[in-house]
């Protein structure tokens, strides 16, 4: 009611070792006031896989498709050829996007085989430089990277794919809109230094520029116009 527009879940099973109760609260408060839902999923194998199946079965029950993602989503990882072909076909079918940080000590989602299956795969960064999570730095194009490299991505139509799901992907997921370089966006976009997508992809650039709204606001880390930052206009 105070405008929270998405419901988080966490580990139905063994967290609170009750996977329909779980779910029937997250999907009853998303249902009741039109919000979205996340799942962090961190169970592996059978058990996990179990929970995503229930999970995209109550998104297409409750017609939440395009509403719903599961983050981490380990399970994918863990699972026979045979069983990550089929979760594909159910999560494509259900609309349940798949969030991964591609993290180095877990099995994670084999991004390649769920984005073939028409699964909407994003990344995310995971925590902020913590003590859960001391590698995370809020830099989508360094989660791209590691995301290639941890997925055997080398041929450049596998590194855009990289780029995608830290970019577009991301986008769709989120539902957002304006998104994207075309006539009427927002013009919100980085400006770095490389030949294609797939150089930035393996070389991470750090001399950027950040546009808002069409205006530049960051050059190289430094803020050069913080009006438009925050939407005010300049002096």
């Amino acid at each position: 009611k105070l405008g929270c527009d998405l419901i988080g879940g966490l580990d139905p099973a063994s967290f609170d070792r009750d996977v329909k109760g779980h779910l029937d609260v997250v999907f009853g408060l998303a249902e009741k006031h039109g919000a979205g839902i996340d799942i962090h999923l961190h169970d592996g194998g059978t058990l996990g896989l179990f929970e995503i199946e229930e999970i995209a079965a109550r998104s297409t029950a409750l017609g939440m498709q395009g509403k719903v993602a599961v983050s981490h989503a380990y399970a994918l990882g863990d699972i026979s050829a045979d069983a990550l072909a089929k979760a594909g076909e159910l999560l494509a079918a259900s609309g349940v996007a798949i969030m991964t940080n591609a993290p180095g000590n877990h099995p994670f989602p084999p991004v390649a085989a769920l984005r073939k299956a028409g699964v909407t795969v994003f990344a995310g960064s995971d925590n902020i430089r913590d003590s859960w999570w001391p590698y995370g730095d809020g830099d989508m194009l360094n989660r791209a990277n590691m995301i290639g490299y941890r997925s055997g991505f080398y041929e450049d139509c596998q590194l855009e794919a990289a780029y995608d799901v830290v970019s577009h992907a991301g986008a769709r997921a989120l539902g957002l809109e304006g998104y994207g370089i075309a006539v009427g966006a927002k013009a919100d976009f980085v400006a770095l230094r490389a030949e294609h997508v797939p150089e930035a992809v393996v070389a991470v650039p750090k001399e950027r520029t950040v546009y808002r709204a069409g205006r530049e606001v960051i050059r190289d880390g430094k803020v050069v116009d913080p009006a438009g930052l925050t939407g005010l206009p300049s002096a």
